[in-house]
């Protein structure tokens, strides 16, 4: 249970550090608003929050889709509603403006039977700014010390963080990988990023005991 629990808070941890990619600016304000004019029409993509239904999520507004196998479960509407600190009878209006006020998104987490393998996926407001001088690589690799000292203060060792393109359905994407070990055991994580609209995907994948992080992304589809 205290293996898991440090996988949680180590996932949650690393989406948190490698969503600051604006560093202190604020990301905040209209969900439809903050395109740079070189970028205009995937900008003016409709956002919408994904669906998981059976054994699969899918997000159309990011072309993003994930299909589990037997063992995965997702998490429900109001677990990733307390992911995303919304509690109570939140809906409608209410809700989109809470969303739209929101520095990250958690749209997806799902684990495996026994914890042993987690996965999310959260979007990233963007201002006009951080959009016209996005660099996602540089972004990532100035968060290597911050992400290693915060794995420390977990009681991580031997962490090791690399940046690196990951192959996810024959695509590319700027992303990171960290190995290390948690009370003698093997931990393997990876995220990927893309930019949609005014917003940056973060796909985050961990893994204890055993490396299934390639296994995992073959699980996705891209469009």
């Amino acid at each position: 249970m205290k293996k898991f629990i440090c996988l949680f808070m180590a996932i949650i941890m690393l989406v948190s550090l490698c969503g600051c990619l604006g560093g202190t600016e604020d990301v905040r304000g209209d969900i439809n608003s903050g395109s740079s004019n070189s970028d205009k029409p995937e900008a003016e993509s409709k956002f919408s929050l994904g669906e998981t239904a059976a054994n699969t999520y899918k997000n159309d507004f990011l072309g993003i889709s994930c299909t589990l196998p037997a063992g995965w479960t997702f998490y429900t509407d109001e677990q990733i509603m307390q992911l995303n600190n919304l509690v109570g009878d939140i809906a409608g209006e209410e809700l989109a403006s809470k969303l739209e006020n929101a520095n990250i998104i958690y749209d997806m987490y799902a684990t495996n039977e026994g914890g042993y393998c987690n996965m999310n996926v959260n979007l990233e407001k963007l201002s006009a700014a951080q959009l016209l001088n996005l660099d996602i690589k540089k972004s990532l690799e100035s968060q290597f010390d911050g992400i290693k000292s915060s794995y420390q203060n977990m009681g991580y060792t031997d962490i090791v963080l690399a940046y690196e393109k990951i192959t996810v359905d024959g695509k590319e994407f700027d992303g990171i990988t960290i190995n290390a070990k948690i009370q003698g055991v093997n931990f393997y994580s990876t995220v990927f990023c893309f930019k949609k609209g005014t917003y940056l995907a973060n796909v985050t994948i961990a893994c204890l005991q055993t490396d299934k992080i390639d296994t995992i992304l073959d699980y996705f589809t891209i469009k």
